[in-house]
């Protein structure tokens, strides 16, 4: 099945196997539905898996499939993306990463360049009754826009990276949800598509490579290994397909 989907500002075109949407991807928006209905109020769920999962994507697509779906509760995707620091903080700051003082901007988008207080802020006014606006990322000017975007969904589907990482000023995010999600991938598949958006981007093959060793590949694996268990687990199959690894009497 083929959707096209705005992404940051980007038309992006995306493929889903219908046995996906009809098995995973509907019952999940069903579901937080149901658990909407039954708690009252806003439902924040976290949605994380590593960086080349088309986690963005995806988050965009539910929000798009509980418009359409007769009955469903509407459901707000946002990115946590808005939380990087902004390029000027990136530039003048530093990070010690194994034993070498390096800029923030050098390593830009690892669990370090995130105003990590901040999210949690905004996570935790997020059920008020009139709940700050978000910021957002342009993938245009490659920067943070604050409070760009209204938080008004009975479902708010939060998507990032690390919600499930246990360290640092991350450990406990997760407990500002109502539920979780987690999708993991197989790293090559991650590598081919990070390595590959980095030559859409004008890098050389050279360049592209070099920056997933110093700085995706980080991340990925990072995401993949050191992840706490969430309340519903999904992985992807190197085609791109899903399978319920955990939490599948949530969406029977």
């Amino acid at each position: 099945m083929q959707v096209r989907i705005t992404v940051n500002g980007l038309d992006v075109e995306a493929s889903y196997r219908e046995r996906d949407v009809e098995g995973i991807f509907k019952p999940l928006v069903r579901h937080w539905g149901e658990l909407q209905r039954s708690r009252g109020g806003r439902l924040v769920v976290l949605m994380s898996a590593p960086p080349g999962s088309g986690k963005t994507t995806l988050s965009l697509y539910l929000s798009q499939l509980s418009h359409d779906m007769e009955g469903a509760v509407p459901i707000q995707a946002i990115g946590m993306d808005g939380y990087h620091y902004p390029n000027a903080y990136l530039d003048s700051h530093t990070y010690v990463e194994d034993g070498e003082e390096i800029t923030l901007r050098s390593r830009k988008g690892a669990f370090f360049t995130y105003d990590v207080a901040g999210l949690r802020e905004r996570l935790a006014d997020a059920r008020s009754e009139r709940p700050a606006p978000w910021p957002t990322y342009s993938r245009v000017k490659h920067d943070v826009e604050p409070d760009a975007l209204e938080v008004v969904g009975d479902i708010l589907l939060v998507e990032g990276n690390y919600f499930q990482i246990d360290e640092g000023e991350w450990r406990g995010i997760d407990e500002l949800a109502d539920e979780t999600l987690f999708i993991s991938a197989p790293e090559p598949m991650l590598r081919e598509r990070l390595v590959g958006r980095k030559l859409q981007g004008g890098s050389s093959q050279e360049e592209a490579e070099a920056w997933y060793e110093q700085s995706d590949g980080r991340n990925v694996r990072r995401v993949l290994a050191a992840h706490k268990p969430a309340d519903i687990e999904l992985a992807m199959d190197a085609e791109g397909g899903y399978a319920v690894t955990k939490g599948a009497e949530l969406l029977a």
